[in-house]
């Protein structure tokens, strides 16, 4: 009779083991397309945020330009020289790049 409850006692450890294991595998491939769509979604995230920076740069490059062309007559002369305009007294020359490096 004892020798049979050892049996049982094992056999219901053995079941109880191999049920958590069951259970803990079912977790595990419930969830790991869900941790995947979480990576692939955290990847896209800090992509646009990296965009949004960018860009958010960029307007404030472009705004502190717009607010010197108003207020920096020095700076709009430089841009307009930088873009080829010139004023009636002045002469532009250009020199050609040389392709033959000296």
């Amino acid at each position: 009779m004892q020798q049979t409850e050892k049996y049982w006692n094992l056999i219901n450890r053995i079941v109880v083991v191999a049920i958590i294991f069951m259970a803990g595998t079912g977790v595990v491939l419930a969830f790991a397309p869900k941790v995947k769509e979480l990576k692939e979604n955290q990847e896209t995230y800090d992509g646009l945020q990296k965009s949004i920076d960018t860009t958010v740069a960029a307007e404030y490059e472009l705004k502190t330009k717009q607010r010197r062309f108003t207020t920096d007559r020095v700076f709009v002369e430089r841009i307009a020289h930088e873009v080829g305009f010139a004023r009636k007294d002045e002469i532009i020359v250009h020199f050609p790049m040389e392709s033959g490096g000296y």
